[in-house]
This record gives structure tokens, sequence and C-alpha cells, in this order.
């Protein structure tokens, strides 16, 4: 209790708890700091450990070849040499799938009801009763080539199957099962593309068969632009256009003109490309840019596998991702069969594609000549039909039978006309001075002439009208606006210029670019170009 003399203390709570005594803690480091002498005079006792001497450090020698189980030649299609290697670390985090896939692999079950299975790495242990009864007769199902109703989770179990146990399914038969799980399934789960897509490749590639090609042709060209290694799907030198679209930097399906003419679109240019890359760059890559490149792929990538079915695959091929110069290339033979369409439908503008091989484009216009076998008759009929009207313009009068006597006697009076108009020129006298003949040039050597080579242009006109802020002067465009306001004339007057003199230079920078002119002889617009000018001055 506080002390009457000093009450207040009763808030103090110090005074009223009883005293502890403090503990003494030791000191863990000793307090003396005195400094201590050490002699480094040998004693009798290190006299008897100063003989013995560490060995030297041996540097250890590492073992950078990295062995190799499985090597092959490829010497057909875009693959040219395969090399499988061993997975550099081990694991058993599922070979508890592939000892359950060994028990089930021979269980049968009779028909019975559709039962729906959903997991993000479907499994055994995962499944209920029910699911492992249909998952049993399904499969059984399709051993037999029956495609039942499925999920893809089923579907991925099986692939799981194949992929995992090659003792029991061989792989020659795998690859052929996986390809047609893959065709009868992929319109339902289009996920299948990208999984069986990539398994499929590393399957055959690791045991070196062939997928059920069969099959496969009915959709390979809808899928060669999903896969990370297209390559593999390109048959007997075939490049489908699924591919060469994603590879080109031109998409006819924006092109202005795609809804007007979507049909000839959609069924001639993807046929023209494939027939020219098929018989001109896929026969000589090399001269195109195509390059030979290592590939490092890891085997079943996101699907369950094993230690022992995973390896590291080595792939020497030829990639066209890569290559800058085929995708320029592709753009401007994607353009070239546009014009040949433009040209059917009577669509005057034209795209101005460079750096074609006379090859490719032989082959290109070949295919639309097979195609549209009239279209440069129809524009011919068209041209003479114009050329006739406008020489009908210039043919004489008849008036009647021709008077041979009036004839000559125009005749005489124009020539006594000239013989008065003609002056006599004085000659200037000529002083010869004798230059010996200047050598000519030596003729340098041609260069080596390479049947397929080609230069590209990057920027290369893009045929719509682009050229207009591009390369016309402001004078050029502002007359050009006036000839779609109708004061043309005005304006030539204006600037002290003739209106033939400016629409013949804007004639000719047209000519160049798009292969026609703008300006009509009365001084107007040309009527399809209309719309196109006028949206380029506004812009």
């Amino acid at each position: 209790m506080p002390k009457n003399e000093n009450i207040d203390a009763f808030w103090d709570i110090e005074d009223m708890l009883p005293k502890r005594t403090k503990k003494q803690v030791p000191h863990p480091v000793s307090a003396d700091i005195s400094a201590t002498e050490i002699s480094l005079t040998p004693s009798a006792d290190t006299e008897q450990t100063a003989s013995f001497r560490i060995p030297p450090r041996q540097e250890r020698k590492e073992n950078t070849a990295v062995p190799t189980i499985r090597e092959y030649e490829n010497p057909n299609g875009m693959i040219r040499h395969v090399c499988i290697r061993p997975w550099p670390t081990v694991f058993g985090f599922y070979e508890k799938f592939r000892k359950d896939a060994l028990t089930y692999f021979n269980r049968t079950h009779e028909p019975c009801e559709y039962v729906y299975f959903f997991s993000y790495l479907p499994q055994y242990e995962q499944m209920t009763v029910s699911q492992m009864a249909y998952y049993v007769y399904w499969r059984s199902e399709i051993r037999k080539g029956i495609y039942i109703k499925s999920d893809l989770n089923y579907i991925l179990l099986y692939a799981y199957e194949i992929i995992n146990l090659p003792e029991k399914i061989s792989p020659k038969q795998g690859a052929i099962i996986l390809s047609r799980l893959w065709s009868a399934y992929r319109d339902d789960f289009r996920y299948l593309d990208k999984y069986i897509g990539e398994w499929l490749c590393d399957y055959c590639l690791l045991y070196d068969v062939s997928p059920d090609w069969d099959v496969l042709e009915h959709f390979i060209h809808d899928i060669a632009g999903k896969l990370s290694f297209p390559e593999f799907y390109l048959k007997d030198n075939c490049l489908p256009f699924g591919l060469i679209s994603v590879i080109s930097a031109y998409d006819y399906k924006k092109s202005k003109y795609y809804d007007q003419c979507q049909a000839a679109y959609d069924k001639h240019i993807p046929a023209a490309m494939e027939r020219a890359a098929e018989q001109i760059i896929m026969k000589c890559p090399e001269a195109f840019g195509i390059i030979p490149l290592k590939l490092s792929r890891d085997s079943f990538s996101g699907a369950i596998a094993c230690h022992a079915m995973k390896f590291k695959i080595e792939i020497l091929r030829y990639t066209l991702r890569r290559t800058g110069e085929i995708k320029t290339l592709f753009a401007n033979m994607i353009k070239l069969c546009e014009n040949q369409i433009r040209a059917v439908y009577g669509i005057k503008s034209r795209f101005s594609p460079n750096g074609i091989d006379e090859r490719l484009k032989d082959v290109i216009l070949s295919y639309f000549d097979e195609q549209y076998p009239d279209r440069n008759i129809k524009k011919t009929k068209k041209e003479a039909a114009e050329e006739e009207a406008y020489m009908a313009l210039y043919e004489p009068k008849q008036n009647g039978p021709a008077d041979i006597s009036r004839a000559l006697a125009i005749e005489e009076e124009a020539w006594e006309t000239a013989a008065l108009l003609a002056t006599e020129e004085e000659e200037e006298p000529v002083t010869e001075t004798l230059t010996p003949p200047m050598p000519k040039p030596e003729k340098s050597p041609p260069p080596e002439e390479n049947p397929f080579s080609f230069t590209f242009s990057e920027d290369s006109a893009s045929g719509d009208f682009d050229f207009i802020n591009d390369t016309l002067s402001e004078e050029q465009r502002k007359a050009l606006a006036a000839a779609l306001n109708g004061t043309f004339s005005t304006y030539c007057r204006s600037i002290g210029k003739m209106e033939e003199t400016v629409r013949g230079e804007i004639n000719e920078i047209a000519m160049e670019y798009i292969g026609d002119m703008l300006i009509e002889s009365d001084f107007t617009i040309i009527e399809d170009y209309m719309e196109d000018i006028k949206h380029e001055i506004e812009s």
C-alpha cells in the first residue's frame, strides 16, 4: 500500500510490484583486451607436422559429350536430320500412371451409358467407377475403329497410354491411332489441334515412323499455321496455304475488293499459291533464302510422360517463319494473284508487286489462264471498241465519188505554197577535225544468272492510290482536286500551265503505279477512280 504522506503514489503501479533481483548474465567475451605475443619460431611439435603438405587440387574433368540414343537422316521433305538424346534429369512422379496404365490395358467392359469426366490432367485414380467403366468401354470401341461419344479428357487419357506404353502399342500402330483419334474428334474439340498436333510430331520423330497421311490430308491445311513445328506436316513438297498466309506480309482478306470477289479470292488465290510453291520454291528452297536451321524440342511437352519417354529431340530442318525474304515474296505473289482476279471483275486498280521470280510468275499466270482463259480477250475487245470509236472521229466525210482532177490541183497548190515558204539556208564552212575514234568500252562478263534469283523492294507501291499523297507534288494534287470539282482548266490557267501538260504529268505517274491514267482527255476524272481519289485527297 502507498504511504500516507504520499497518497498520490497510489497511481504508481511500480511501487506496488515486488522488487526482483537482477540476474547476473556472464559476458560471453573476455574483458581482457591485453595483447598476446605470438612466436613464429617453429617448436618441436610443429616440426613434426611441417613436412606434411596438402596435395594440390585436381581439376575435375567434366564429360561434356551428350550421349545419343538414336540418329537418322531424312533426305526428303523439310527435315534433313534427327537426333534423339536422353532427358537431362531424372524424375519419377509419373511412374504410378504408367503402372496403372499397364494394369488397365487389357480391361474391357460391356456397353454402358456415357458419363462426363473432367480433369486438368486426367489420370485413372481421379475417375469414379462409372467413369472408369465408360472409359474402358469407349476405348474398346476405338480399338475397333468405332468413334462414339467422348470427352476431351477420355481422348487425352488414351493418348497418354499410347505415349507411355510403347511395349504394348507398337510405335507404327500408335502413330496411326493418334492420327485417326485426332481426325475423328477435332471438329468437336479444337484443342486437339494443339495437343495431338504437337505430340504426334514428337512421337513420329522419336520412333522414325509416319502418321496416317491419308487421314491428315483432309485438314492438314487448316492446322499448319497453328503448330510450333509445321514443317513436319509438309508432305511431298506440299506447302499449304494455311502456312503461307501466316508467313505472308499481306492478307488478301483485308483487301477492299474482297467482299465483292470473295468466292474467287478464297478459291483461286490459295490454289495458285500452292501450285507455285510446290513446283518452284519447294524444289529449290535455298534459292529463296530458306536454309536449314537447328531446332531442339522437348518430347511430349504438356503431356503425362514418364521419365523413360522424355527425350531431347534435335532436328535440322528448313524453316520458313524465320526467313524475312520469303515473307515479302509470298506477299507479292498473293498480290499478283489478286491482280488477275481484279482483271476478271473489271477492276482497274492494280498492285505493282516486285521481286517475283519469272518462273513463279509463269506458274501463277498459267493457273489463271486455265481458270479464266477469256480474261485478257475481253480486255482486248474492250480496248478495240474504244479505239474504233476514237478513230471514227477523225475519218473524212464522204460527200460523193472522189474527184481526181481536183485532188491533183490541190496538191499542186500545196507544193507552190511550200516553195514560197521555204528559205535558203546559208552554208557555213565546216572545218573537219580528225579525231581518233573512241575505243569501245570492254563489255564486262555477265554475272552468273540464278534462275531463281530475285530482288525485293520494301517500298513497292501498294496499288491503291497511296502514290497520290506520297509521290504527287502539292501542285499536282491540287490539279487532281480541281479535276474532281470540274475546275481543272481554270486551275491550270491560274498556275500558268497548259491543261495537257499537267494532265500528262499526272497520268504518267499514275501509269507507273496503277497501270492506268486518272484524267480523261476532257480533263475529267475516270469514273472508276473517283471515290479512291476523293478518299486520298480528303485524308
